[in-house]
């Protein structure tokens, strides 16, 4: 005997369907002329108080692609901001002052226990055992300088090597080496401001290394001038 096939009922279309696509519609078109109309009665205190507020929370308002940033006063920032947050607004400063010059690409801004290290690069900023700056990069340490003059905070300029002999006769030992290295870089920070009384000074030969020795890359990373921004 032969199944009976069942026949689906037939599905009619909800004629008022279209009601609730127009009601979506129609509640967005709403929010949108109440944006409107509320950005139009925004007076100019209320626009001071929203800006006021968000600088207070990223403590730095970029100033786009330009070299001039604005940031909050020394003061203003350390009542306001953590230990931690002081640094990371200065890592930020750093990165927009860096932006686009010379040292872009050789200065690291590392954040390690509420300290700001900028680490830099040797081989960028001396030739094979000399602690004269490349004069390429001078301008670029001058705007560094100039962004820490205004800054809070202590300053230690640390100078590192690897474990290789000094190359050449002007200095006898590593030790002499990083530590005249270091003392350029000061006396750039000096000389854009930074007072004298907020700045140290050391030089580590290979005695702090960060990676190994034994490869040309591991050494190449030890070889660098710290700057330390700390409370």
């Amino acid at each position: 005997m032969a199944r009976k096939k069942k026949i689906e009922p037939e599905v009619l279309p909800d004629p008022e369907a279209w009601m609730t696509t127009f009601a979506d519609l129609i509640s967005l078109m709403l929010t949108f002329f109440i944006l409107l109309v509320s950005m139009s009665t925004l007076d100019k205190t209320g626009l001071q108080d929203i800006s006021t507020y968000f600088s207070s929370a990223v403590s730095v308002l970029n100033a786009g692609s330009g070299t001039e940033i604005s940031i909050i006063r020394p003061l203003e920032l350390q009542r306001i901001a953590t230990p931690r947050e002081l640094m990371l607004a200065m890592r930020q400063n750093s990165n927009v002052v860096l932006k686009t010059s010379t040292l872009e690409h050789h200065v690291r801004a590392l954040i390690v226990q509420n300290k700001m290290y900028l680490r830099m690069d040797d081989a960028a900023l001396f030739e094979a055992g000399s602690a004269q700056l490349k004069s390429q990069h001078i301008e670029a340490l001058r705007r560094l300088a100039k962004m820490l003059a205004t800054s809070p905070g202590l300053i230690s300029v640390n100078g590192h090597t690897d474990d290789r002999p000094v190359l050449g006769a002007q200095f006898a030992d590593a030790w002499r080496l990083s530590l005249a290295r270091a003392a350029s870089v000061l006396h750039i920070l000096e000389s854009e401001g930074v007072a004298a009384n907020r700045l140290s000074l050391a030089g580590y030969g290979p005695s702090r290394p960060i990676s190994t020795d034994a490869t040309v890359m591991g050494r190449a990373t030890n070889r660098r001038v710290d700057i330390v921004v700390y409370q």
